[in-house]
């Protein structure tokens, strides 16, 4: 199986994330798409310059929403090693 790719019109890329890549994908104001491909996993992100270009409000809203999903991925991380340092 390719590393990266289309599976039934669903974008997937498996190869290893770099700086480039994630800044190709999530902010490219040469890239016309809001919609992109993902940077690692199967499926879509947002090209946060176009959506920022076009649509402020929702851009906003977009970092709000990574960012709380940040925090969450943060806590969970905290979470985890405090138990396996308790453990």
């Amino acid at each position: 199986m390719e590393k990266s790719g289309k599976a039934m019109g669903v974008p997937y890329d498996f190869r290893m994330p770099t700086l480039e890549r994630i800044k190709e994908r999530m902010w490219n104001p040469d890239d016309e798409r809001i919609i992109v491909p993902r940077v690692f996993g199967v499926g879509w992100t947002l090209n946060l310059a176009q959506l920022k270009r076009k649509n402020a409000p929702l851009f906003w809203l977009a970092i709000a929403l990574y960012s709380l999903a940040l925090v969450s991925i943060i806590r969970t991380l905290v979470k985890s090693l405090r138990e396996l340092k308790s453990g």
